[in-house]
């Protein structure tokens, strides 16, 4: 099977090599990277979870090319006086784009996250029953009036942690978030279960 050092490919930037490996050991090639980054190989013609050096002809080589696909941005999402709001829907995206990716809260400290890049982001109330019953604070602390969409940038590749608060709308105080209609109950239930192992 031919490897990397027959083909035309050049890749610049950082380079490591390591010398004298188990040949009939099985090994993995992966790499240790900061928390926030998302890390993929994006040249490989085998199996990095699962290297024989042994199989891989003569050369007894592996290369590689690993790209940082993306940064995660965190978040932990809380209700005053209440439990973390669970299914609490999420968008982020640009003024002009406002909805490139989303996510759900989850329960446990009503943690959430989603892949970003560096620039500027509006992080807002998914359209549908997250925004009919709940409004963000400007403030996590609840010291300032509610908002629409809270601005994130992202200026360094070093992520980001984001603690936001909402409050349930006037005249929505005791409903529920996850109390599907009755035409989309089966479907619900089962996102939220998915979502929640």
């Amino acid at each position: 099977m031919d490897d990397f050092s027959s083909t035309d490919r050049i890749v610049h930037g950082p380079k490591s090599f390591f010398a004298n490996m188990p040949l009939s050991k099985t090994l993995t090639m992966n790499l240790d990277v900061p928390e926030p980054w998302l890390v993929e190989p994006v040249v490989a013609v085998h199996d990095l979870d699962n290297i024989l050096l042994e199989n891989l002809a003569d050369t007894r080589t592996l290369q590689a090319v690993f790209e940082l696909e993306a940064l995660v941005l965190t978040g932990h999402c809380s209700e005053k006086d209440h439990e973390p709001p669970r299914g609490l829907q999420l968008i982020l995206g640009t003024k002009s784009s406002p909805h490139l990716v989303d996510t759900l809260v989850m329960a446990n400290l009503g943690y959430w996250q989603m892949k970003v890049f560096p620039g500027v982001w509006y992080l807002q109330l998914a359209p549908g029953r997250s925004s009919e019953l709940y409004v963000m604070k400007e403030d996590a602390d609840g010291s300032q009036e509610t908002t629409l969409s809270k601005r994130i940038t992202i200026n360094d590749l070093r992520g980001k942690l984001v603690r936001m608060e909402v409050v349930k709308k006037k005249g929505k105080e005791h409903e529920k978030l996850l109390v599907p209609s009755d035409d989309d109950n089966h479907s619900t239930n089962k996102e939220v279960k998915k979502l929640n192992f």
